[in-house]
């Protein structure tokens, strides 16, 4: 591990600030043949108000996710998906909870592609009329999704964990919130959330740094962007209790499906900190349920789990929770199987060889996902915004012992902090 830790110290990228506040990752990796790059900007679904100029402005549910939407939409001069095409690139974009990212692939014409990544996300084009267009496709998206039984237990699920918290709203938020949303509030979120002093380019392959910084540079430079904008997020005060034990859904079809929840109260501050709880979190679902694991193989010879099957954990510095569960015929079943196995490991305790495999398994996965380009330029990105490095990872995994993992199990996974969330087929 040892050498690997110093690979990682030596393989950095080049941190670059430009005169418009933009920062970029360029890191050269030689011999790939594909270049990768990731926009990111810090408008999440879950930044639902912030305190700006002395004024609070409250975000509808599902902007950023429309805005990510609408920066792709037709322009006046074309569409964005052809342009790239064109270049031999593919694009896409994504919102998450605490950002949106836009990003491409190619082979070629790097430096073209930068061009148009910067400019169709910097470059804000609207009117009535498409706002409303945009509307329309949003609308059709939620109503989609709204059949899909997966997303229905999932979104259920944090309904009952959350009372207020944004946690528990839809990514592509709800028909009445998405109705609400107008040039004024789009305007806003790009002028703060897309000021290039709040984005963080990362580009990754086989670079020529030179060129790619006089790329950026001189595209910034053609460019005038407001004063920097100073924000303050509105938290809202969460109640530590869930907000409902169970619900049931009917939808048509074959398989029942189950997810048991638990809100996780307790949210360390600092990127080093967060870092570790994710990594607490990661070994106790690979130790107690992982694949591995004796419960994994009882419970599927039992028939009541099968491989798709999954327990994981996710969380910033306001929320937190913990999810498993999958297809199962026998929801009450796995229900009580699942608490069986954090019970036996309350009274049992965390092995410490247990622990040390999970680690090397862990560890060992971690390090496969950096061969990706799309995942080391994704990781880069997570790490940069907690203000961690790769290295810290080593850090955190070596740090966690049996007596953190049993705190979690006995302060964090208690029966009266989970909620269960079942759709199953209409009779």
């Amino acid at each position: 591990m040892t050498g690997l830790k110093e690979t990682l110290i030596k393989e950095t990228p080049v941190v670059k600030n430009f005169d418009s506040g933009l920062t970029a990752a360029l890191w050269n990796i030689p011999g790939y043949q594909k270049k990768y790059a990731l926009l990111n900007s810090p408008l999440g679904s879950i930044l639902t108000g912030v305190k700006a100029n002395g004024q609070e402005f409250l975000i509808p549910e599902g902007t950023a996710h429309f805005l990510e939407h609408k920066l792709f939409a037709d322009k006046e001069t074309g569409n964005v998906f052809d342009y790239f095409a064109s270049l031999g690139a593919s694009c896409n974009a994504y919102t998450s909870l605490i950002s949106t990212n836009y990003l491409f692939s190619t082979a070629e014409n790097l430096p073209q592609c930068l061009d148009l990544l910067l400019d169709f996300v910097q470059n804000l084009y609207m009117t009535p009329g498409s706002i409303q267009k945009e509307k329309k496709v949003i609308l059709q998206e939620i109503s989609m999704y709204k059949d899909h039984p997966g997303w229905r237990v999932f979104y259920n699920l944090l309904q009952n964990l959350y009372f207020q918290h944004p946690i528990r709203n839809d990514i592509a938020g709800t028909r009445e919130s998405v109705q609400t949303i107008n040039q004024e509030i789009i305007r806003f979120c790009h002028d703060y959330f897309y000021h290039p002093q709040n984005l963080l380019l990362a580009v990754i392959g086989d670079l020529n740094i030179e060129e790619i910084t006089e790329t950026i540079a001189q595209n910034q430079s053609k460019k005038k962007f407001p004063g920097v904008p100073e924000y303050k997020t509105i938290n809202f005060e969460e109640p530590r209790e869930i907000r409902k034990k169970e619900i049931r859904e009917k939808f048509s079809l074959g398989q029942p499906i189950m997810q048991m929840g638990f809100k996780i109260n307790e949210h360390p501050s600092g990127g080093k900190n967060l870092l570790e709880r994710d990594l607490a979190f990661a070994l106790l679902s690979d130790i107690l349920f992982g694949t591995g694991s004796p419960a994994f193989y009882e419970m599927y010879d039992e028939g009541l789990i099968d491989d798709g099957f999954s327990a994981g954990f996710s969380g910033e510095e306001t929320f937190g929770y913990f999810v498993l569960g999958g297809g199962t015929n026998h929801p009450e079943k796995l229900i009580e199987k699942l608490l069986e196995v954090l019970i036996k490991a309350r009274q049992e305790g965390i092995k410490t060889e247990d622990l040390e495999r999970s680690k090397k398994k862990i560890w060992g996965g971690f390090i496969a996902g950096l061969n990706s380009l799309e995942v080391l330029a994704g990781q880069f990105v997570k790490d940069y915004r907690r203000n961690l490095d790769l290295v810290d990872h080593f850090a955190a995994l070596e740090k966690i012992n049996t007596g953190q993992m049993e705190m979690v199990l006995n302060e964090q996974l208690d029966r009266e902090k989970a909620s269960i969330s079942i759709v199953e087929p209409r009779a």
